[in-house]
C-alpha cells in the first residue's frame, strides 16, 4: 500500500489531550492544558528535566520520559483505519482499547506503512491469532520487521491489548521516528484507545528538533520515516527501505497437487533500483507459528536444497541466492521437500526478503500462502 494510500488514516495526534496540570497550594481545583496536534501535544519545553512540559511551569508527566496518548472516542473510530506516531527516543510502547465484550474484534498493524491486509479474518484464523500473539513483544516485533503486518485479536474480555514490551532489553530507543499505521478488519469500532509511550530524552528531544510538519492547523509529523538521530539502528535502516521500496513480489505455485511445494518467486524491479543495485542477495524461510509459550520457528532454505534455523553472522550463509546479478525481473524457484497439505497441517507460511548493494534488507513479509 503506498503512502498515499496510507495518508488516508485517521491521526490519534488529531484528537485534543487534556493533561491536568497540578493545583495551587492547598487547593484541590485542576487546570487543564489542551494541545492538539503531535507538535503541540508533545514539544519538548517547559521545566528543565522534563522530557514533556509546559511553559505554564507544570511538569506534564512526573516521570520524565511518558508520553501519554490522547484519548480516541469511539466516533472517530468509526474510521476503523488510525495511526500512531512513534517518535525517535522511543524504548518501549503501550497501547490498548476498549470493545464490548464477547465480539470478535481483529486488527492489522504495520509500522511504517500501511498494512496489507484489507479482508476479514476466518474463524481458523482468529482462533490461530488468538493461541499465538505474545503482545509483551509486539513492539520489537513491528519495529524490526516494518514490512509485514502483525494481527491482533481481542480476547473477549472487554480490554483489546494491541502493543507491549520494550525495543530492546538494554533500554535502546529508536534513532528515527515513524508511523504506526492500525486497520480494524473484525468487529465493531472499539468504544476508546490509551496507551503511553516511554522515551529517552536527550534523543527524543532531538529527534522532535529535526521533525518536517505538516501545513496544517495543528501540525503532524508528515508521512514516512523522521531524519535519523545518532547512529541509525538496523531497525530503523529496515524500515527506512520498506517505506521506499518500489520493488514488487509476486508468487505462484509451480508444483503439482501431491508433490513438494515448489515456488515461483518474481522480483519486480524499476530501472533505477537495478542500476543502483547491481548484485542483489534474496533470502526465503519457512515459519512456523508459535504454540503456547513457544516462539516462532524459522527455517532457511539455503542455495544448496539444505534447510538450517540457526542464523549466523555473515546472513549470505544462509541465503537462498547470494550476490546474484541484478535484473528487472528475477525469479527464485525454491522447493521446500514438503507438500502443501504437509506445510499447511502445521500452518507453516514462507516468507522472502533481499538485500541491496548498499546493505539495506527488505522485507517482503509472507509470500505463500496468499
Amino acid at each position: 500500500m503506498s503512502l498515499a494510500q496510507a495518508a488516508n488514516f485517521v491521526s490519534l495526534h488529531q484528537s485534543p489531550l487534556r493533561i491536568a496540570l497540578p493545583p495551587a497550594t492547598g487547593t484541590y481545583d485542576y487546570t487543564f492544558n489542551t494541545k492538539t496536534g503531535f507538535k503541540q501535544q508533545y514539544a519538548p519545553e517547559g521545566v528543565t528535566g522534563c522530557a514533556i512540559g509546559y511553559s505554564t511551569g507544570g511538569c506534564a508527566f512526573p516521570g520524565g520520559g511518558s508520553l501519554a496518548l490522547p484519548e480516541f472516542t469511539g466516533y472517530q473510530l468509526q474510521y476503523k483505519e488510525f495511526k500512531i506516531y512513534i517518535p525517535a527516543g522511543t524504548r518501549s510502547f503501550m497501547f490498548s482499547g476498549y470493545a464490548p465484550q464477547r465480539t470478535e474484534s481483529a486488527f492489522a498493524l504495520r509500522y511504517g506503512s500501511a498494512p496489507a491486509r484489507e479482508g476479514a479474518l476466518s474463524a481458523a484464523e482468529y482462533a490461530n491469532v488468538q493461541a499465538t500473539e505474545h503482545i509483551d513483544t509486539t513492539f520489537s516485533r513491528l519495529v524490526n520487521e516494518p514490512a509485514a503486518d502483525h494481527l491482533v485479536v481481542h480476547d473477549g474480555g472487554g480490554t483489546v491489548r494491541f502493543v507491549g514490551g520494550q525495543l530492546d532489553a538494554s533500554k535502546g530507543s529508536t534513532s528515527q521516528g515513524n508511523w504506526l499505521y492500525i486497520r480494524q478488519i473484525n468487529g465493531s469500532p472499539l468504544y476508546d484507545v490509551q496507551g503511553a509511550i516511554d522515551v529517552d530524552m536527550a534523543r527524543y528531544a532531538a529527534g522532535y528538533a529535526a521533525i518536517t510538519w505538516t501545513a496544517t492547523t495543528y501540525p503532524d509529523p508528515v508521512e514516512g520515516p523522521g531524519p535519523a538521530v545518532g547512529t541509525v539502528s538496523t531497525a530503523d535502516q529496515q524500515a527506512a527501505a520498506a517505506t521506499v521500496a518500489t520493488a514488487t513480489v509476486s508468487t505462484a505455485v509451480l508444483s503439482t497437487a501431491g508433490q513438494p511445494l515448489q515456488l515461483g518467486i518474481t522480483l519486480a524491479q524499476t530501472a533505477a533500483d537495478v542500476a543502483a543495485n547491481p548484485k542483489i542477495s534474496a533470502w526465503v524461510a519457512a515459519r512456523i507459528p508459535a504454540q503456547g509459550s513457544a516462539p516462532d520457528l524459522w527455517f532457511f532454505r539455503k542455495g544448496d536444497g539444505s534447510w538450517t534455523s540457526q542464523v549466523p553472522a555473515d546472513a549470505e550463509g544462509i541465503a537462498f541466492a547470494s550476490q546474484v546479478t541484478n535484473a528487472a525481473t528475477l525469479q527464485f524457484k525454491p522447493s521446500l521437500d514438503f507438500t502443501e497439505a504437509e506445510m499447511r497441517a502445521v500452518n507453516a507460511d514462507v516468507h522472502f526478503g533481499y538485500k541491496t548493494s548498499a546493505g539495506a534488507f527488505v522485507s517482503k513479509g509472507k509470500i505463500w500462502p496468499q
